[in-house]
């Protein structure tokens, strides 16, 4: 950790113009704060006569110098210095970074030195530990505050107003009409209990993206990327059913061989899917190698955490979703994190989720913009509520910028499909010959 170029280059200012030396003095206050030898001698030099008030210019530093390892004169030496110093007012700047840099080499070896005595809790150590506490506080200060300035937050609001930048349509009319779309920057939950088509309706929500143009990264924590693509197979289909794609029957092969090149040619450099990465650290590196528009994490209850993180789930979870929520506002995307629901649901009569439902509710209930519960009754009623097996409901149970909702949806499972009624899902079923069972179906 060092820096022999700006060393010079911070001398030079001094020697090209003294008047530097009173700012340059207030950063500067150890010659250690050098790290080369040479730059040592010339500042104790420059120091010594400023104390017997001596003019500080390339002769008199020079004249009190001798020549270095290189056996270069003094003067052929600061010569050089002041070449590289195009700018004398630059000098305290310089004298900031290299503050800085000495900072981290001191809290470097003090970090050594804590590692040799961690295990043991003595006197040493805990001092050890309040100067390398010290060390990080004066670390932190050096860095540069960030600057408000209201003209340009207001130019950005106004952008996003009239240009809707911030918002991201899911694709499914009747949810956006609710919500008016996921935002940028912020958190969407969809959860629900097993079987209830959460996973299917994030799936529906990427096709969307893909089609509105927008690129998409998906962690297919819970199933094979293959098995989640013969979903987008089903969906992007005429007459692709996906119970006769996961069990190869009755299947026209020229049809999957044409779906695969369409999607092959819509997607490509649109939808990143991933079902190898466990931990949320390889997750942010593919992230921000792609940076995209949205990112869906199915679902985080399968993130893996280190084998020495014991803390509670609850813990575990809190730091996934606040770790998300940075990093959407830094890359200024949306990012859609699927979780399960406890069992809580599933000893009321009515079924209806809650937010109390949701897996460690207090942490995904706070740092989320949307909440959205999926909701399908046939896995429970079978019918018997005069429902089809095409009938979803997606209820926004929190909604930071709009009203929370119950809205009506479609679902037919075997095109893998989300549609804004269930009329509208009973009509894609029959278009591919699939037999709807329950409900009336007086459409």
């Amino acid at each position: 950790m060092k820096n022999i170029e700006l060393e010079e280059a911070l001398l030079g200012c001094i020697i090209n113009d003294s008047e530097q030396l009173t700012s340059v003095k207030s950063w500067i206050t150890e010659i250690d704060f050098f790290y080369s030898e040479f730059n040592k001698d010339v500042w104790r030099v420059i120091i010594k006569l400023e104390e017997h008030d001596s003019d500080i210019d390339l002769n008199t530093v020079s004249g009190s110098l001798e020549k270095d390892a290189l056996n270069k004169t003094p003067v052929y030496r600061l010569t050089e210095f002041m070449e590289m110093a195009t700018s004398p007012s630059k000098a305290e700047g310089y004298a900031k970074i290299l503050h800085g840099i000495w900072l981290r080499r001191k809290l470097d070896r003090q970090a050594y030195e804590i590692s040799k005595t961690i295990k043991d809790d003595t006197v040493e150590t805990r001092h050890l530990l309040e100067d390398a506490h010290t060390t990080i506080g004066n670390l932190i200060r050096l860095q540069p505050g960030k600057k408000f300035n209201m003209d340009n937050l207001l130019e950005a609001t106004v952008e996003s107003i009239f240009a809707r930048t911030t918002l991201i349509k899911t694709g499914i009319d009747v949810l956006d009409s609710a919500i008016s779309g996921m935002t940028r920057g912020e958190i969407t939950i969809i959860a629900g209990r097993p079987g209830n088509a959460k996973t299917t309706i994030a799936a529906n929500i990427a096709r969307h993206l893909v089609h509105q143009g927008k690129k998409v990264v998906m962690f297919n924590r819970e199933m094979p990327n293959t098995e989640m693509m013969k979903k987008f197979l089903a969906m992007e289909s005429k007459s692709l059913l996906y119970r006769n794609l996961r069990h190869n029957v009755g299947l026209n092969n020229q049809e999957v061989m044409d779906t695969a090149s369409r999607i092959s040619e819509l997607y490509n450099d649109k939808l990143f899917m991933f079902d190898d990465i466990r931990d949320l650290d390889g997750s942010f590196r593919e992230i921000k190698a792609i940076n995209p528009d949205v990112i869906i994490d199915d679902h985080i209850g399968l993130i893996e955490y280190p084998a020495n993180d014991r803390r509670d789930l609850r813990l575990k979870i809190g730091d996934t979703t606040r770790r998300y929520k940075w990093l959407a506002k830094a890359q200024n995307m949306s990012v859609m994190l699927v979780s399960q629901m406890n069992r809580n649901v599933e000893y009321r009569n009515d079924r209806i989720p809650r937010l109390s439902d949701l897996a460690e509710s207090g942490n995904l209930e706070q740092d989320a913009e949307l909440v959205i519960f999926t909701h399908y009754p046939w896995v429970s009623r079978y019918g018997d509520d005069g429902n089809s097996e095409c009938y979803l409901q997606l209820i926004v149970a929190k909604n930071r910028y709009g009203n929370t909702n119950m809205c009506e949806a479609g679902y037919h499972g075997n095109s893998c499909m989300v549609t804004n009624s269930e009329a509208d899902a009973i009509a894609l079923g029959k278009s591919r010959g699939d037999e709807i069972r329950g409900g009336s179906h007086p459409f």
